[in-house]
């Protein structure tokens, strides 16, 4: 029953993030749109492996195969992805989006060389710690007070669920599914937040440095 409850709260966080990246009073600039749509990307990741966990009851092999791939995209794609994109940003790197597809790729390539050569527990681990670390940093470089709020409250909570509770954990006894699900799913909204006050804030500086 809280299986259900923590991935339906996912799925309607993921919802909300969604919506806060499309609440700009103007067309989005060519920055902000290649930032909003890989945003976007992530966002449907984590909620196809959180609908996942609720649609998806047979046991048999196809079934267990396609929910194992529909989380590790979460957790070794969306996730870090998210986490680059954010501290990307907060250094004012706007990369295209064949130089983000490449990350991406990267991503996908290191994952299954660290399944190949057995280190896939070490990989996990540090891909958790890093993206952590990264996520922080990303807001933490923001001076706005309601980006830095927001922004640190939602990447705590995000580091807990993913570095503490979750299934790529640094600390395995304290895996807990049920606890990291709901503190990504609050961490989404916080994010959501930022996230919206982010794009509107480099969405002015173009704007006004295109008229310039």
């Amino acid at each position: 029953m809280m299986a259900t409850v923590t991935n339906l709260a996912i799925i309607l966080s993921c919802v909300f993030y969604a919506a806060q990246l499309f609440r700009q009073p103007k067309t989005l600039t060519d920055n902000n749109r290649t930032l909003v749509l890989l945003l976007l990307l992530c966002v449907v990741l984590i909620m196809a492996s959180a609908a996942g966990h609720l649609l998806i009851s047979e046991q048999s092999q196809n079934s267990q195969t396609l929910q194992r791939l529909l989380s590790n995209m979460k957790d070794y794609l969306a996730i870090p992805l998210i986490t680059s994109l954010l501290l990307a940003t907060s250094f004012n790197k706007f990369w295209s989006r064949a130089g983000w597809g490449r990350w991406v790729l990267a991503l996908i390539a290191l994952f299954e060389l660290a399944r190949r050569a057995g280190v896939g527990e070490q990989y996990a681990m540090l891909l958790a710690g890093l993206s952590s670390a990264a996520l922080l940093l990303a807001f933490f470089r923001y001076s706005q007070t309601k980006i830095r709020g927001l922004g640190l409250m939602g990447a705590l909570l995000a580091s807990l669920s993913v570095a503490v509770y979750g299934t790529l954990s640094l600390l395995p006894e304290y895996q807990n599914p049920l606890l990291s699900d709901g503190l990504l799913a609050i961490s989404l909204v916080a994010l959501g937040l930022a996230t919206r006050e982010i794009i509107s804030l480099y969405q002015i500086k173009e704007t006004k440095a295109g008229r310039m």
